[in-house]
């Protein structure tokens, strides 16, 4: 009996150091529910599709907003100079349906020097010109902008499947829009003051 003791002890102990090592098994029960990941925490999953609220473009500017910065270009102009500051025409970029354009460029007469005044999203950024211009000096309280334009023309593109590109230029009391789709183009030319049709 004493000589069995041993073997007894230690087939005791392996019950035990069994039971022990099932209890910390890296492995949970199958009927265990799954612990839930904090409320911050990013999602992992695939959620199926989600209704997502579009914000309006921000990158077209007004010809309003534009103007109104004009004052900032000084600051970078070319001619340093306190010296009076004729604008000889002005052009938009791919102009939206409402007359608001992705850039305004400024063709400007300063001193002795011709520049042109570009206007984004970015800033102004001024370009020397070495060229004359050649137009009359644009007042600026004198023209309908180019969103009173758009909506008192009604400009749109043709119902042509491919976009349309946009652009204006007012020089010379005339506004001369250009209608680009594909390969084709129409251009309308407007009084810059009234706002009319000009044949």
């Amino acid at each position: 009996m004493h000589k069995d003791l041993p073997s007894i002890f230690i087939i005791a102990l392996l019950i035990t150091v069994c039971l022990f090592s099932a209890c910390i098994s890296p492995f949970a029960p199958a009927n265990q529910t799954p612990e839930m990941p904090p409320l911050n925490a990013s999602p992992t999953i695939d959620v199926g599709i989600v209704s997502i609220e579009m914000t309006p473009n921000q990158e077209y500017i007004s010809f309003d907003e534009a103007r109104a910065n004009l004052k900032q270009s000084e600051l970078l102009s070319l001619d340093v100079f306190p010296k009076p500051t004729r604008i000889l025409f002005i052009q938009g970029g791919d102009l939206d349906e409402s007359g608001n354009a992705r850039h305004w460029v400024f063709g400007v007469h300063k001193g002795e020097i011709n520049e042109l005044r570009v206007y984004d999203r970015s800033g102004w950024t001024i370009i020397p010109l070495d060229n004359d211009i050649s137009a009359g000096e644009i007042d600026l309280d004198r023209v309908v902008s180019p969103t009173a334009l758009f909506d008192q023309n009604k400009i749109q593109s043709s119902s042509s499947v491919i976009p349309a590109q946009r652009d204006i230029e007012l020089k010379n009391g005339i506004y001369k829009v250009t209608i680009t789709s594909g390969s084709t183009s129409e251009i309308l030319m407007f009084n810059a003051t009234t706002g009319s049709a000009v044949e």
